[in-house]
């Protein structure tokens, strides 16, 4: 776990340094890709810091129903605003391969803050239901009775298939005009190529990290009528819960990763910014230094 969350929150902090280079600052689609790595970062510790902390001290969320609302909600949100500003990104990319004017217009620094901004604000708002529903009951913080079957029903189209549903939806349009822009011997920049190469892999991880999740979801509330169950049982169901939490934190660990293989250009930029601080801060105090 200690690995798992060193290496996301590191990969996360390599795409910010290189999404806040001057060359990405004017590019609306690496603004989202900036604050989706942001998100990100704060997903994690949020959701694995207290992991961490009760491996050596009494878990607070069996204690504090404030705690256990507060943790479940905090991460919900922030998982959602990280696949949604994916989302956000994947259209991005649509509008700068149309040449309606107004359509291309959504795809501009401006437009990306104020769709980041109503991000945030729509899942902050849409996720406070966990606010009221959450419960502390004889010790274990969870969804109770029908909030259960409804955040099965609800995390299962919100989560699982609605971002996919629109990742895949703009990346195929995007994928059409670029043809089409072929076909009509305009040629889009290499970087802009490779922006649309790594969210197709977003695309792909998310699918994958999310439908497991969603089916542990429904499996849940289908079986939440079964009494009785046996250990074995009990003991499966908690390790495909595990399992199925592992794989949606995946989310928020890899970008970079897949960024970094997908792409040659972030590549290439990514070692030309290490070659550039080796130079300034390491190599060159190395020979100004005094000799003895």
């Amino acid at each position: 776990m200690t690995t798992y969350l060193g290496m996301g929150l590191l990969g996360n902090m390599c795409n910010c340094i290189v999404f806040t280079q001057p060359a990405h600052r004017r590019t609306p689609c690496s603004l989202y890709l900036l604050a989706m790595s942001i998100f990100a970062s704060l997903y994690l510790i949020w959701s694995n810091f207290p992991f961490l902390y009760q491996l050596e001290h009494n878990d607070p969320q069996t204690q504090s129903v404030v705690y256990c609302k507060m943790r479940l909600y905090g991460s919900h949100v922030l998982g959602q605003c990280v696949r949604y500003l994916i989302v956000c990104a994947c259209a991005d990319r649509f509008y700068v391969t149309r040449a309606n004017p107004r359509i291309r217009s959504l795809s501009s620094v401006h437009m990306a803050s104020k769709f980041i901004l109503i991000v945030v604000t729509t899942w902050v708002v849409t996720g406070s239901h966990l606010l009221i529903f959450l419960d502390l009951r004889t010790g274990v913080c969870g969804l109770f009775g029908s909030y259960k079957l409804f955040y099965s029903i609800y995390a299962t189209i919100l989560i699982a298939i609605v971002p996919q549903m629109l990742m895949s939806i703009f990346s195929f349009l995007t994928i059409r005009s670029l043809h089409q822009l072929h076909g009509a011997q305009t040629l889009l920049r290499q970087k802009d190529r490779d922006l649309m190469r790594m969210l197709i892999v977003e695309l792909i991880i998310n699918i994958f990290t999310s439908v497991p999740y969603a089916t542990n979801l429904i499996y849940g509330a289908g079986t939440l009528s079964v009494v009785n169950k046996s250990a074995e049982r009990l003991e499966v169901e908690s390790f495909l819960n595990f399992l199925s939490n592992f794989f949606i934190n995946m989310l928020s660990a890899t970008p970079f990763y897949l960024f970094i293989t997908s792409s040659r250009s972030f590549r290439q930029e990514f070692f030309q910014i290490l070659k550039r601080w080796w130079y300034k801060y390491i190599l060159r105090r190395t020979q100004v230094a005094p000799s003895h």
